[in-house]
């Protein structure tokens, strides 16, 4: 991460991989997928495209909902309103487009493609790598 800047494209701090999962998948599958993945978000996909996001959020709330994770479905509590960034669109966009709507991650995209995700961490490791915040720890 040094070097990078909140000035810098979102593509730089994008892992080149999706996670992605089927709208007809249990619960438990996705969350198994998010553990073994090591990720907070999971692109819904089936043969006609993005269908939605499902987020770690989304699971802990099914749970606390009492939710069977082994009978519940991806399609009945992800979100199909896919909010995202454009690859080359700043990180400080991205940042203020996560904090405007209150989300952990973004997904990133080339047109209409999902090319990456950005969350929270990926900004907190840039605002770390500038010093900003390792100085006063």
């Amino acid at each position: 991460m040094l070097g990078i800047s909140f000035h810098d494209p979102v593509r730089t701090v994008t892992a080149p991989a999706v996670a992605t999962i089927p709208p007809t998948a249990t619960l438990r599958a996705a969350a198994t997928a998010l553990a073994a993945d090591r990720v907070g978000l999971l692109v819904v996909v089936d043969a006609r495209g993005v269908r939605g996001v499902l987020s770690e959020r989304d699971i802990v709330l099914a749970i606390a909902d009492n939710f069977d994770l082994d009978e519940a479905r991806v399609r009945d509590h992800a979100s199909t309103e896919l909010v995202g960034i454009d690859e080359a669109e700043p990180i400080i966009e991205a940042a203020g487009t996560m904090a405007a709507a209150e989300l952990r991650h973004l997904a990133v995209m080339r047109g209409e493609e999902v090319v990456g995700v950005i969350s929270v961490r990926d900004i907190v490791d840039v605002l770390v790598s500038q010093g900003d915040l390792a100085a006063k720890i």
